[in-house]
């Protein structure tokens, strides 16, 4: 409902001519959206007393975003019949004393109702559905799921996407001699500030590649053929951050801080799970069975639960089947981890893989779909302000590929938008001749370099990748074309931790 305090707040924002702080269309549309939403909803949420001025506040708006002149909007009112009652009120809002930081909350307020607003956009199906409910006259109990996990994924995915376009509109616009750089220069740190990067483990990635590891926001895609290793280096990664943060003992009773979520629609958790205690304590899947049978279940748990207590991180494995989740369920999973763990500890989503993630909303043609759902995946990084990881498949010609010179990103399969939405994405591709050497191209890199031709010496035996290097003559796969770029990159063993 709209109330008189937040009508009043409104005038305030954009007539007070006593204040520094920043307002611009994004503001007068989010007002008019407001606005909208309740002019357009069955039940009167405007009441009468103050209709004719929400009626000004929105002529208001529409006048500002054709960048009319405050002076000249007043003018244009002052001939109205229906808005001269109108321009005394605004007057005293002009010259109304008030704190900054009280206008911010305002700002914020409204950004909220518009989240709300956006949240509910399908109202009309969430009032049919509760008087549904309410007189129980559903045909069915299952008909009655349904409907309302397609309503909260509506929801979910309007929350989203009002989190993505205000994240967007708030970087959009700067004028460098009569704004402040506050809100946008607060954005740079939160994005590229080391500190709040998800380390790869991997040197070349973390001090060449990229700017210390995964950014908060980002959407990191690694593609690649059928057993190219995508999975594996994704676990490889999560692994690394257990093994290399290491935590000084006297903080080692505090809580969990680095937070990890894999969700896997092709191997289950408990393939998963080997395949990590084979990455962390190098062993091939025969030594991990023998582990499990002659030392024991509760050991292998205990050393597993020691190496991630460590550097004060956990891990959470979820399986789905193929094409049986969405990204609204993703935000669900990540919903769960934040209550348990609190926002700031999540660290990075790990979705294995993209391909395999249906869609809330149905498209004539899979590829738009594959879109659809890559935009998804980047608006809740940007939402929860994580790094996600995920991978996606190369069409047949990738299997003919000899290096990484060769890999480029037209063998993405499917969806060009898999590209357009990414904010990275690297291609794998085997060696056809030598087991333990795996090639990436790095294709595209909003946030570091691009177009850089690596490759990784691998163990696949024990499911690691141990090194990796920039090839800066890939036709020729020799000491010659490998540019170790500093010492610390040279022999390096799994993750950085020093020769295997």
């Amino acid at each position: 409902m709209i109330t008189q305090n937040f009508v009043d707040a409104c005038f305030l924002l954009i007539f007070n001519k006593n204040t520094k702080v920043r307002r611009n269309n994004t503001l007068y549309r989010d007002i008019k959206s407001i606005i909208d939403f309740y002019k357009k909803t069955e039940k009167i949420n405007i009441p009468i007393s103050i209709k004719n001025k929400v009626d000004c506040l929105s002529k208001v708006c529409d006048m500002r975003l054709k960048d009319k002149h405050i002076d000249n909007i007043l003018d244009s009112l002052a001939f109205s019949e229906k808005f001269k009652p109108i321009i005394d009120f605004i007057q005293t809002k002009m010259s109304e004393e008030v704190k900054d930081d009280v206008l911010e909350s305002h700002i914020n307020q409204i950004r909220l109702r518009k989240k709300l607003n956006t949240m509910l956009e399908n109202y009309d199906k969430i009032k049919g559905f509760v008087e549904v409910v309410s007189d129980a006259s559903f045909d069915s109990i299952d008909d009655v799921i349904l409907d309302y996990e397609q309503i909260v994924r509506e929801s979910y995915l309007g929350l989203m996407d009002a989190s993505r376009s205000t994240a967007l509109e708030a970087s959009k616009s700067l004028d460098l001699t009569k704004d402040s750089y506050e809100d946008a220069l607060s954005k740079a740190l939160e994005k590229y500030e080391r500190k709040n990067t998800t380390p790869t483990g991997y040197p070349i990635f973390d001090n060449d590649i990229f700017n210390g590891g995964f950014e908060p926001s980002r959407l990191y895609i690694f593609g690649g053929g059928s057993g190219s290793g995508k999975s594996t280096l994704m676990l490889n990664f999560i692994a690394n951050c257990a093994k290399n943060r290491l935590i000084p003992e006297r903080d080692k009773e505090k809580k969990i801080e680095n937070v990890f979520i894999y969700v896997t629609l092709e191997n289950s958790v408990d393939e998963t799970l080997m395949r990590l205690y084979q990455i962390l304590f190098n062993k091939t899947i025969k030594d991990a069975i023998n582990d499990i049978v002659k030392l024991g279940k509760e050991y292998v748990e205990k050393i597993i639960k020691e190496k991630f207590l460590e550097s004060k991180s956990t891990l959470i494995l979820k399986y789905y089947p193929g094409m049986s989740i969405s990204t609204v369920d993703l935000s669900m999973v990540l919903d769960d981890a934040v209550l348990e763990y609190g926002k700031e500890s999540i660290k990075g989503l790990f979705v294995d893989y993209l391909d395999l993630l249906k869609t809330d909303m149905k498209y004539d043609l899979y590829r738009l779909e594959l879109g659809f759902i890559t935009l998804s995946l980047k608006s809740l990084a940007v939402h929860y302000r994580i790094p996600i990881i995920s991978a996606t498949q190369l069409n047949k010609s990738a299997y003919r590929t000899p290096d990484a010179k060769s890999l480029n990103l037209d063998q993405i399969s499917e969806s060009a938008k898999k590209i357009e939405h990414s904010d990275c994405i690297c291609l794998l591709i085997k060696d056809g001749t030598i087991e333990d050497k795996v090639y990436v191209k790095v294709g595209k890199n909003r946030s570091g370099k691009s177009d850089q031709s690596l490759e990784f010496k691998t163990q696949f035996k024990y499911f690691k990748f141990l090194t990796g290097m920039k090839v800066t003559n890939p036709d020729k796969q020799d000491n010659s074309g490998i540019d170790t770029f500093n010492d610390s990159n040279k022999k390096i063993g799994f993750g950085g931790m020093g020769p295997i």
